[in-house]
């Protein structure tokens, strides 16, 4: 059941990530203009960084290929991510709680990313097969 459940964790995790990063390459325009808000630099090399480490990370986890340098990579983005775009420390009343809540939640999907860096991908992952 560990291995299962491993596995499951693995792809829920990893979901968010594909998705995200499957719609930025699809709606390049959007996630471009996404990170131009955020006033960061290298708008262009940011969203294709952006795109990789979701994508390559995601189905690093999911499959469980290099899982625990995957579920790193996917963590410090995560990490970096949230410390750019969601400062609820700069805002109030509701949008607070909107950012506070969003940091939260990302908080405990590096938790998840650790637990995996720490346990390893388990028995159903390539990682197991090499």
């Amino acid at each position: 059941m560990t291995d299962l459940g491993l596995l499951i964790a693995r792809v829920m995790l990893s979901l968010v990530f594909l998705l995200s990063g499957i719609d930025k390459l699809l709606h390049w325009p959007a996630g471009l203009a996404e990170i131009e808000a955020m006033g960061l630099p290298f708008a262009p090399w940011m969203l294709a960084a952006t795109v990789i480490t979701q994508i390559a990370g995601g189905l690093s986890v999911a499959l469980g290929a290099f899982a625990r340098l995957g579920a790193l990579a996917l963590a410090g983005f995560t990490v970096a991510a949230t410390l750019l775009a969601h400062g609820f420390w700069n805002a109030t009343g509701a949008e607070w709680q909107h950012q506070f809540t969003t940091t939260m939640e990302h908080v405990a999907i590096v938790g998840g990313f650790l637990a995996i860096i720490v346990t390893g991908a388990g028995a159903f992952s390539f990682d197991r097969r090499s």
